[in-house]
């Protein structure tokens, strides 16, 4: 994951900014919380992966 997304400059808000669409694209299709949880889980111990320093 680092290796795919070194250089991008991927900075805190852009990372917030996905978060907050996945949330509303999940919402509007009616995904269970639990379920959006459960998406969110696997994404957030990426987040040091994916934003730049």
């Amino acid at each position: 994951m680092a290796e795919s997304h070194a250089g991008l400059g991927i900075t805190e808000a852009d990372f917030n900014a996905l978060v907050e669409d996945l949330v509303d694209a999940m919402e509007a299709r009616g995904i269970p919380r639990a379920a959006q949880n459960r998406l969110l889980a696997r994404l957030a111990p990426m987040h040091g992966d994916i934003v730049s320093p």
